[in-house]
């Protein structure tokens, strides 16, 4: 007994219908070759374009690794600094200058102020108790206008704390390891505190 076996015709790559029987071995209609080797390029330039991208973010990826490799203990610090002067900014958003009576309605640029230089005392460079928001002139030309300064931070924060930060009077020496978790922590800190403002 023979057994005859029936050979379903190919469906055609591109649109995906059966071959008619006199074709059933053709993968691909005539009509379907062009859009099909059209799609076919496309997806090859697509393929490139994202092999690009990707070899892009690696080459960004070693960069920043090279660049943070190459970076100074002072450039670290200055970068944190930035961080927790930008907080101390956003935090105090509705209050005026921590040093004269400007209003927070003023136009000009605004500082984060340090009561305890970080030359002077680095162990609270980085204490939010320690940066208020003041305006770029007592900050830069006056100073921080300390004299002004002291009584309003302790009508602001209380006695207690603003002795605390002046007993601070250590020199810290830190390392690249707590510059770069310091930024991981407070940065995202800064970016919730960011979302919490423009809401």
């Amino acid at each position: 007994m023979t057994i005859t076996r029936t050979i379903k015709p190919n469906r055609c790559k591109h649109c995906r219908v059966r071959m008619p029987a006199d074709k059933a071995h053709h993968v691909i209609h005539n009509e379907c070759i062009e859009p099909w080797l059209e799609k076919k390029k496309a997806r090859k330039a697509a393929k490139v374009r994202q092999e690009a991208v990707a070899a892009e973010k690696v080459d960004r990826a070693v960069t920043k690794a090279r660049k943070e490799k190459a970076k100074s203990n002072a450039k670290w610090e200055s970068e944190c600094r930035a961080i927790v002067q930008k907080i101390a900014r956003i935090r105090d958003r509705h209050d005026g200058c921590i040093s004269c009576s400007l209003p927070p309605t003023w136009g000009g640029q605004w500082h984060g102020s340090h009561f305890r230089s970080h030359g002077a005392a680095s162990a609270v460079q980085f204490h939010l108790w320690n940066i208020n928001k003041s305006c770029s002139a007592c900050n830069l030309h006056k100073s921080g206008n300390i004299i002004e300064y002291r009584p309003r931070l302790i009508a602001k924060i209380g006695q207690d704390r603003v002795d605390w930060l002046m007993e601070q009077n250590q020199i810290t020496r830190l390392n690249v390891g707590y510059y770069i978790r310091f930024k991981a922590v407070m940065g995202k800190r800064l970016r919730r505190a960011e979302k919490r403002a423009n809401a």
